[in-house]
């Protein structure tokens, strides 16, 4: 067995560790889900079409045949449980992108470069708004970050500590940049994190299962089936 097997190994037994998702202990948070992030002909996927045509495809077609539905099925089921629900986005509010972290800027400046325009909307654009596949209902919460990760630059812990939240569950993309930043964040803030691996995707099919490797460190990774199947046991010995 090589060295990487074995460390797979390990991470999958630590992974096959139970864990019960209290609907009123947990919060789902899907990352990111924006019209500019999954539709084609917006400013971020033409920046990459500029660069290597083609790259989107696969990452569209991802996101359209399995991370909505996948994300519907679980917004709908945590909504029924009363569980709390988290819309993150990424925009600027300062208009021009200078309050962005560093990466996010230099993403801007490629953009300008190559297309003429930011890549980045600012706060309540309408590509900055959620897929309306995933329309936000009432009583969710939708927290815009200046981040990759989450709780970096929000109060998202405070507001999930203060309704006795201790567990997430996080799905949408990328995998491998805000998505896979979110869960650390979490769990790091004592949160046990549980994400999605069929509710997020990144650009590379490769890329996304590396990552959800990964992530076995801090947390669970699980399908969604397993998710509403952990959820509906909670419920029904409510």
């Amino acid at each position: 067995m090589s060295e990487h097997e074995q460390v797979i190994g390990m991470l999958s037994a630590k992974n096959a560790a139970p864990l019960e998702l209290d609907a009123a202990r947990t919060a789902l948070i899907i990352v990111d889900m924006q019209r500019y992030f999954t539709q084609p002909s917006f400013p971020f996927t033409d920046l990459f079409e500029k660069m290597s045509p083609g790259v989107c495809s696969g990452y569209l077609r991802r996101v359209k045949e399995n991370v909505i539905p996948n994300i519907r099925r679980l917004l709908d089921h945590f909504h029924r449980n009363g569980s709390l629900v988290v819309f993150t986005a990424v925009g600027t509010e300062t208009q021009d992108g200078s309050d962005l972290a560093c990466w996010a800027r230099a993403l801007d400046e490629t953009g300008l470069n190559l297309l003429g325009t930011r890549i980045h909307p600012p706060v309540g654009d309408p590509s900055w708004q959620i897929d309306p596949a995933l329309e936000p209902a009432a009583g969710d919460l939708i927290v815009n970050k200046l981040s990759a990760g989450t709780f970096a630059t929000t109060d998202l812990a405070k507001q999930l500590y203060s309704r006795g939240v201790d567990r997430v569950v996080v799905t949408g993309v990328v995998t491998d940049v805000c998505v896979s930043t979110t869960a650390r964040e979490a769990a790091d803030r004592n949160f046990k994190v549980v994400v999605v691996s069929d509710a997020c995707t990144t650009f590379s099919e490769k890329l996304h299962q590396a990552n959800l490797e990964t992530l076995h460190v801090f947390g669970w990774v699980r399908g969604t089936d397993d998710v509403m199947r952990m959820t509906k046991k909670m419920h029904a010995a409510v």
